[in-house]
Formats: C-alpha cells, sequence, structure tokens
C-alpha cells in the first residue's frame, strides 16, 4: 500500500504538468512558493479531466495502480553467457566469420533490466582487452525466448567480420561483456588462431636486348600475390661482380601485381664491360622472405660500330663461279679512339647454306674506313643460283645489331668449264701436244731404228 499512496503522489504531480497550470495550495499561493501541501480535490479534477482528454493513458494509470501487491523475487545475478564463432578457430586474416553471443536472463519479466553487450578483443602480443563496437548491442526486457527451461537471446556482432586489418598475428582472445547498469558480467573467452598468407613472387625476368650496353633499356619485373590483400614492399638489390650490394630500390604492391624496375638509374658508364647479379626481398610487414641470387646482365663494352654500304663486285662482270668476289662493307668507331672489332664474312646459297668464308680483326677508329673480303666462296654446285652474304660483328652496330645481310639478285653463271670448247688456249694446247708428241716420235726413230 505504500507504493500505492507513492504512486499516487507521483502521478498528482505528473498531473499537475498535464494539466499545463500551475495548482495553487496553502490558501491560494503558487505552487512555487510557501509550504507545498497536496491538495486531493484538486488531484482528483485532474484525473477527472485527463480520463475524458486521454481515456488510453488513463486505463494504463488505472491498471498500475490496480496491481496487486503480490510477492516480488528478488533480482538474479547469475547469468550465463556465451560466445562462438562460426567456422574454423583456425584462419587466415582474410577469412570472413561471425561472432554471436548467447545470453540466458534468469530473472522473469517484470525484475528484467536492459542488458548492454559488448565484444572485446585482446589481440596477439597485447596484455589487454579492448571494445571493438562502441555501441552497445541492446537486449531489452521482452527480447528473451523460452527455450529449454531458460529465457535466451541472442546478438551477432557485424563489427568483426575478418581480422584483414590485424598487423600481427598469433592467439586472439575475445570475451563477451554484459552490464545491466549495475552489474557486470564475462563470458568464457574465446580463442582463435589467426595466420598470415606469406606473400609469393613468381614470374622473376629481365627484359633487354641479347647484349645491352650500360645504358639499354633494362627492366626488372617480377609478379606479386598477397592473398590476404596486404601492402608488400618488394626491393630489388643489385650485386656487383664481387657479389657487394651495388643499388636497391623499393615499390610497394598491394595484394596482387607487377613490379617494373627500370635499370638504366642504376648503372653508369664505367658499368661497361661487366657482369651484375641481382635478388629481391618482399615483405607485407609480418614475413619477410628473399629469392635466391639471380644472373643479371652482362653489358658489352662500350664499343658502337658504325656500318653501311656492304657490297660485293665479282671480279668478271659474268660472274663465274670460280672467279673471286671482293665483298667490302664500310665501317667506323662511334666513340673516340680505338677500337679492335671482328668482322666475318658468310655466304648462303643453296648447296652452301650461310658458309663460312674468312673472318679478320680491323682496327677502328672515328674515321670511316672500308674493309674488304676478296674471296672465292663458290663452287661448281652454286651455277645457276642467286645468292646471299652476311657481315657478322663482335660488337652491335647503330642499329642495335650483330649483323647485316644482303641478298644478291643475279644468278651466277651456269657454265661448268673455266675455257671455250674452242679457244686460243685450248687450240694452242693441242698444238702443243702434237708438238711434243712429234719431237718423242723423232727421237725414238733416230735412237732405236737406224
Amino acid at each position: 500500500m505504500h507504493v500505492l499512496l507513492l504512486i499516487s503522489i507521483l502521478l498528482a504531480n505528473v498531473m499537475v504538468v498535464y494539466a499545463d497550470r500551475d495548482i495553487p495550495v496553502d490558501g491560494g499561493s503558487s505552487s512555487r512558493g510557501g509550504n507545498k501541501q497536496i491538495d486531493f480535490d484538486k488531484i482528483l479534477k485532474a484525473l477527472q479531466e485527463g480520463k475524458e482528454k486521454k481515456p488510453e493513458k488513463f486505463e494504463e494509470l488505472q491498471a498500475l495502480i490496480n496491481i496487486n501487491d503480490i510477492y516480488t523475487p528478488e533480482y538474479s545475478k547469475v547469468y550465463s553467457l556465451g560466445l562462438g564463432i562460426t567456422g574454423n578457430k583456425t584462419l587466415t586474416r582474410n577469412d570472413k566469420f561471425v561472432i554471436g553471443a548467447k545470453v540466458v536472463n534468469p530473472n522473469p519479466i517484470e525484475i528484467r533490466r536492459p542488458m548492454y553487450l559488448y565484444l572485446e578483443i585482446q589481440e596477439p602480443r597485447e596484455n589487454a582487452f579492448k571494445v571493438i563496437n562502441p555501441v552497445a548491442q541492446i537486449i531489452q526486457i521482452n527480447e528473451y525466448e523460452r527455450k529449454d527451461g531458460q529465457n535466451s537471446s541472442y546478438r551477432n556482432f557485424p563489427d568483426l567480420t575478418s581480422f584483414s586489418n590485424l598487423r600481427t598475428v598469433g592467439p586472439v582472445i575475445l570475451r563477451l561483456k554484459a552490464s545491466d547498469g549495475q552489474y557486470t558480467w564475462y563470458s568464457k573467452n574465446l580463442t582463435l588462431n589467426v595466420t598470415n598468407q606469406e606473400p609469393l613472387i613468381s614470374d622473376i625476368n629481365i627484359s633487354s636486348i641479347s647484349k645491352p650496353r650500360y645504358n639499354d633499356a633494362i627492366i626488372y619485373e617480377a609478379n606479386i600475390t598477397d592473398l590476404d590483400g596486404d601492402n608488400v614492399n618488394v626491393t630489388l638489390h643489385i650485386l656487383d661482380e664481387y657479389g657487394r650490394e651495388k643499388d636497391n630500390s623499393t615499390q610497394i604492391v598491394n595484394g596482387v601485381g607487377q613490379v617494373k624496375f627500370i635499370g638504366t638509374k642504376y648503372f653508369r658508364k664505367s658499368d661497361a664491360g661487366k657482369s651484375f647479379q641481382y635478388y629481391y626481398t618482399y615483405g607485407d610487414g609480418m614475413a619477410t622472405n628473399k629469392t635466391k641470387v639471380q644472373d643479371g646482365p652482362t653489358f658489352r663494352k662500350r664499343v658502337t660500330l658504325f656500318v653501311q654500304n656492304p657490297t660485293v663486285i665479282p671480279n668478271d662482270h659474268n660472274q663465274f663461279w670460280w672467279d673471286n668476289y671482293n665483298f667490302t662493307v664500310d665501317m667506323k668507331n662511334q666513340d673516340q679512339g680505338e677500337v679492335i672489332a671482328r668482322v666475318t664474312l658468310f655466304t648462303n646459297t643453296k648447296a652452301h647454306p650461310w658458309k663460312y668464308v674468312d673472318s679478320k680483326d680491323v682496327v677502328l677508329t672515328p674515321e670511316m674506313q672500308t674493309v674488304p673480303f676478296n674471296k672465292n666462296p663458290f663452287d661448281v654446285s652454286d651455277v645457276n643460283e642467286t645468292f646471299a652474304f652476311k657481315f657478322q660483328y663482335s660488337e652491335p652496330d647503330q642499329n642495335d645489331e650483330f649483323h647485316t645481310d644482303v641478298a644478291w639478285d643475279k644468278p651466277i653463271n651456269a657454265k661448268l668449264v673455266k675455257y671455250e670448247a674452242i679457244s686460243i688456249i685450248g687450240v694452242g694446247n693441242v698444238l702443243l701436244l702434237i708438238a711434243l708428241a712429234l719431237v718423242l716420235s723423232i727421237f725414238f726413230e733416230r735412237r732405236f731404228y737406224r
């Protein structure tokens, strides 16, 4: 009954506000002055007005006042909390999952309180828990279902669906924190083993011409894959001819991509003629690996030939197979000073594909000079055929080529012998044989038949 009296007094004050006017007490004085006494006549009048103007609210008030004064059980603090995960407890940082909580409330609905749920985490190598969801999940007093003799409610935490932002790996501890505003409870710890998928490097390659100069275009390439989608730092290490680090450079790949390092910035004129190996180091902030040492470019000496006008002139304009042919090419050294370059001549016919003819070492200067090969490269099997020839060089020319090919469209003369059937030389030879035979016959007749 004391409770009902207290409710009536509170309702009286509520109705004063509801009537939107001050109710004078103690001989007509304002409710803001003097000693205040409750005027029950005016409370009754306010209740009557409330009944007429807001009957629904009046019925709620009437139901509240008519609550039986029954025994209320004591508030139980023995809550049961559970925390679980969908999927495996060993997972990568990129795996998706759902964290769910279960709360069992032992109290009947009339004395329950709203429950505020927080998910807390202790990351690897940390000693303290921190809250994941700054805004609490709330279980209202009527949000329980009766199951297996218990009042149970469930919540999921969308604030944590993967560990993609975790910068360290190892054991991760989760727990549920619940509070009713007065008391606080914690669930048992849920321990997960978070692993890292290390980045991978593949298709290591160098793109360049076969024998580059130190300042030619050289591109170091490699493909990077990180299944966790991490940023991967990839560093190229250039080693000199003694295995010492000459230079390095770093690029970042996000998850999956390719690195390309331009080699021209690593090398200088003094590197001409030297070899350089290389390797990569790469890591995602948690794991760092390195590749084997790779063979890099071997730069040719800093010699660049200038080649022009490859020509062939037969000694006889009829172009017989037995004649000499004068092959020539004009060459010079584009750099200052002298350099020795080897020049090799090849000819090509159907019977003798790319036949080696001759080689010579030539001292080249910045002045243009003609390099001759006066040779007899053909035989009788080449008659009636066209031919081609090429000059091959020990150093590249101005086009980064090591040879120059030329096709000669005029066929080799089909004549199979050097002399005509009737010629001065042929007749002379016959007469010489006759004369020799005559002299011998006279000698033998006088010697043996006198």
